[in-house]
């Protein structure tokens, strides 16, 4: 064999071993719209068994999988949210909590130290919006926003009606990194045909909702998507700070009653808002 042949051999042994390495973990999209990263251990016709990190092994029910995807994210850094998420999910069993990856010392500081270098260039942007109309206001009235982040999230919300996995779950970590800016463009997502939409819109205004989404979300407590109408109920809890017994798992005369009192209390809010509004209004006339 020649220096050249050996040489090509050689090379392609290292790449077959590199490739592996490269890509030895999984993503598993669950049909909920959440997606968990790990890696695979063992399958049946039930169970999926994924290590995720230093959390270690979870099963799941093979019939919440929508699909899996090979890469290299196996889980090690995991987020607080994240084991909270998979907690309320139900993944996470008593002996895994908590999860000791969350509980280094390091991480909280550097997490403290990043908010703290931040901080001065949100107060910048703050000051840069109130001096710049086209800026998009923080409470997503429907102020123009610029042109070409406007562009961008209709891409964005473009790749988070598809159906594919992957662009989907993208899309919807792209979003929820511009912020308020995107609210405006989400809410309408809560009508969309499509549940795994509906999910994610919801999941999205779940963590940066504002007053903006009250409406659409109370209307959301009666889709026929469990997972819609808990988030929708999550959000309002969150941006409003009341709650009023409604239960996701309910049976629909209950939804519906529980929606009913959510209506019924922003009514009067809203009336409450408005002579708010009227007063500041005079007061800044007179």
């Amino acid at each position: 064999m020649s220096p050249l042949s050996r040489l090509g051999t050689t090379a392609a042994a290292a790449i077959a071993v590199l490739i592996p390495c490269a890509i030895c973990a999984d993503t598993v999209y669950l049909k909920n719209g959440a997606w968990i990263d790990g890696r695979v251990r063992a399958r049946t016709d039930k169970i999926l068994e994924v290590e995720i990190g230093k959390i270690g092994k979870i099963e799941i029910d093979v019939a919440e999988v929508h699909e899996i995807e090979k890469n290299n994210r196996t889980g090690d850094d995991i987020t607080r949210q994240d084991a909270r998420e998979l907690e309320r999910l139900g993944l996470l069993k008593d002996t895994q909590k908590p999860v000791p990856v969350l509980d280094d010392e390091k991480e909280p500081a550097e997490k403290d130290d990043d908010k703290e270098a931040k901080e001065p260039e949100k107060d910048a942007k703050a000051e840069k919006d109130e001096k710049s109309d086209d800026a998009p206001p923080s409470d997503s009235k429907g102020e123009e926003i610029d042109a070409a982040l406007k562009e961008r999230i209709e891409q964005l919300i473009h790749d988070l009606k598809r159906q594919k996995a992957q662009p989907r779950v993208r899309a919807e970590r792209h979003l929820k990194s511009i912020g308020a800016p995107a609210v405006p463009f989400l809410t309408p997502l809560l009508e969309d045909e499509s549940e795994l939409t509906r999910i994610a819109a919801a999941r999205l205004l779940s963590e940066m909702g504002d007053e903006t989404v009250i409406e659409p979300c109370i209307e959301a407590l009666l889709d026929s998507n469990e997972h819609v109408r808990e988030l929708a109920n999550k959000t309002l809890e969150k941006v409003t700070h009341e709650n009023f017994g409604f239960q996701a798992q309910a049976s629909p005369r209950r939804r519906e009653l529980a929606r009913d009192k959510w209506r019924k209390w922003w009514e009067s809010e809203k009336a409450e808002l408005e002579k708010d509004r009227a007063l500041i209004k005079g007061t800044k006339k007179s």
